[in-house]
C-alpha cells in the first residue's frame, strides 16, 4: 500500500498521465474499436507496484468521467466506475504476478491484463453502445473489438514502457519495494 510521500506522488503522477492521455485522445480511447494508449500504463504495476495500481485506477475514473462520448453523465459515471474496476483488477493481478520479476513474468502479466481488460470493458461496452447509440452488438463482438487495441496498448507499448522504466530505475538506483 501507499506508505510515504513518494508513493503518493508517484500514484498521482500515473493518474494524471493516464487521465490526460484519455482526455487528449478520446477518438482512440472509447467505442468498440479502441486502442487506449493510456492502458500502456497498466504494465507499470509490474515495476512500480501499488502506486501504479492506484494511479491507473484513479486516472481511468477521471479520464472516463471527463471525456466519455456517451452523451449522458450517468453513462459516463457507469463507464468511469466499471473502467476503473477493470484497470484495478488487471493491474493488481499483474502486480501480484510479475512485480520485480523478469521478462517472462512481465509477458504473462501483459497477457493477463489484456484478457481482463478485454473481458470486463468489452462486456459492459456492449451496453454503453446500446444505451447511448442504440447499437446492439453481440457480446462476443464487443469483447473482440476491445481485444486488438488492448494487445497493442498493453502487450506491445505497455511492456516496452515497463521494461524501460525498470531499466531506468536500475540505472538511477531508485528501488521500489512492494
Amino acid at each position: 500500500m501507499l506508505v510515504n510521500a513518494r508513493d503518493i506522488a508517484l500514484s498521482a503522477l500515473v493518474a494524471a498521465i493516464y487521465a490526460v492521455l484519455v482526455v487528449a485522445l478520446p477518438m482512440v480511447s472509447f467505442l468498440m474499436w479502441q486502442v487506449r494508449l493510456a492502458d500502456a500504463l497498466l504494465m507499470l504495476s509490474t515495476v512500480l507496484g501499488w502506486p501504479a495500481v492506484l494511479g491507473v485506477t484513479m486516472g481511468c475514473f477521471i479520464g472516463n468521467l471527463l471525456a466519455a462520448p456517451w452523451g449522458s453523465f450517468a453513462l459516463s459515471v457507469f463507464d468511469a466506475v466499471f473502467g476503473s474496476a477493470a484497470n484495478f483488477t488487471a493491474s493488481y493481478l499483474a502486480y501480484r504476478l510479475a512485480f520485480n520479476k523478469g521478462l517472462r513474468c512481465k509477458v504473462e502479466a501483459a497477457l493477463l491484463e489484456i484478457a481482463v481488460v478485454s473481458l470486463i470493458v468489452g462486456s459492459y461496452l456492449r451496453y454503453l453502445l446500446l444505451w447511448a447509440f442504440n447499437v446492439d452488438l453481440p457480446l462476443w463482438l464487443s469483447i473482440a473489438g476491445v481485444l486488438p487495441g488492448s494487445f497493442v496498448a498493453i502487450g506491445v507499448v505497455g511492456t516496452m514502457v515497463a521494461l524501460s522504466v525498470e531499466r531506468a530505475r536500475v540505472h538511477t538506483g531508485f528501488q521500489r519495494r512492494g
